[in-house]
């Protein structure tokens, strides 16, 4: 096969879709030597990871970076060009395209929680998503909550819609060396203990409520920890600084923006808990990575983050700042509990892995490349 991935939005801050793209496409070449891979690329580093030097890989740019352009008349013309059998795409394909096509939908929370998106990108999602997954040889998404929405609410065949979970990097594991971990604390301007989230700052990550329950926690407890929260700034994220500055804890709480992708598992790995109150998340790699560097984790009772915590973290309700509080405290002040999480999370994090999530996409090419008549 001649197998086409549209990696355009991979670039050196790893988040969402772009782990996903950049981890699976990376374990597809360390598992499959038989096809040839083509990358289609925005931009082309000047140094090619080794991963990409083999002889069925071969570097692509597609220009221009203007997705009205790009999608239309870019992709089809390249893919036509490299006979290309099976292309993989994030969410969007060209409109209209001879190549058949997997499209990997992440998730569809806009449908459930439109409030959490922005007019203009919840209008986008709706024209155009059902539309692509509607065309799809296959759609392939990250847990058994979105495959349930996806056929339900764009009403595609349960056989057309195939689960292939998030993984988790060799990166993300228990780092040892303490000088390391508080040299890279000490980088983002930690000092002290500290609880930790990651993700983007907008409202669906329920920051506010995250900190509601953070200023209870110190209130009550007194306790010496530090909140770090660990993302770029996004849709709607003033309420995020607002909430810090009602219940003054400018010197409490850290902001980080982003991190390099090398500090961040030797952040997680400096934290005594890692809490991730969402609203909505269609995987929800953050705790998993965390899980995976040895860190209890609390977590929402909704959408797909049962799936990925299992019975190793503790879910709460993410409405609920006072359970949240209650829970943090719990975690932190009892030795035996912290312990028995971090072992289960350990465990837990097995379950998933980057080349278990390739092998399930390499199936469902090979199926499109059959059903297609080669």
């Amino acid at each position: 096969m001649r197998i086409g991935i549209d990696l355009h939005m991979v670039n050196d801050f790893m988040q969402g879709s772009r782990t996903y793209t950049y981890n699976v496409t990376r374990a597809l070449i360390e598992i499959d030597r038989k096809n040839d891979y083509f990358l289609y690329f925005s931009n082309i580093q000047k140094s090619i990871p080794p991963f990409l030097q083999r002889s069925n890989v071969h570097i692509k740019r597609i220009v221009p970076t203007n997705r009205a352009i790009r999608l239309p008349f870019s992709f089809p013309l390249k893919l036509a060009n490299d006979r290309i059998d099976v292309f993989h795409c994030q969410y969007m394909a060209p409109p209209v395209l001879r190549t058949p096509y997997v499209v990997t939908l992440h998730d569809i929370l806009y449908e459930h929680y439109p409030e959490f998106f922005p007019p203009l990108l919840r209008f986008f999602m709706k024209l155009f998503y059902p539309y692509c997954a509607r065309r799809a040889a296959y759609v392939l998404t990250v847990s058994q909550y979105c495959k349930n929405s996806i056929v339900d609410i764009y009403g595609l065949p349960e056989e057309k819609v195939e689960v292939a979970y998030d993984g988790v990097s060799n990166d993300f594991r228990p780092h040892r060396n303490k000088t390391l971990i508080d040299a890279v604390a000490k980088k983002y301007g930690i000092a002290s203990n500290y609880i930790l989230f990651v993700g983007r700052l907008e409202p669906r990550k329920n920051i506010p409520g995250l900190l509601k329950a953070f200023y209870t926690l110190k209130k009550k407890t007194s306790a010496p920890y530090q909140l770090v929260i660990v993302g770029m700034k996004d849709f709607k994220y003033q309420k995020i600084f607002n909430t810090v500055t009602k219940y003054q804890l400018e010197k409490d709480v850290i902001f980080t923006g982003r991190v390099k992708q090398k500090d961040l598992p030797l952040i997680y790995n400096g934290a005594d808990l890692f809490v991730y109150p969402s609203f909505g998340e269609g995987f929800g790699i953050p705790p998993l990575e965390a899980m995976a560097c040895g860190v209890p984790v609390i977590t929402s009772d909704t959408t797909a983050l049962p799936e990925v915590v299992g019975d190793a973290g503790i879910l709460i309700n993410p409405w609920d700042t006072n359970e949240l509080s209650e829970m943090m405290n719990k975690v932190l002040s009892d030795d035996g509990l912290r312990n028995k999480m971090i072992n289960r999370g350990l465990e837990q994090s097995k379950r998933f892995s980057w080349s278990k999530t390739a092998e399930t996409v390499l199936q469902v090419y090979e199926k499109v490349y059959k059903e297609s008549g080669n």
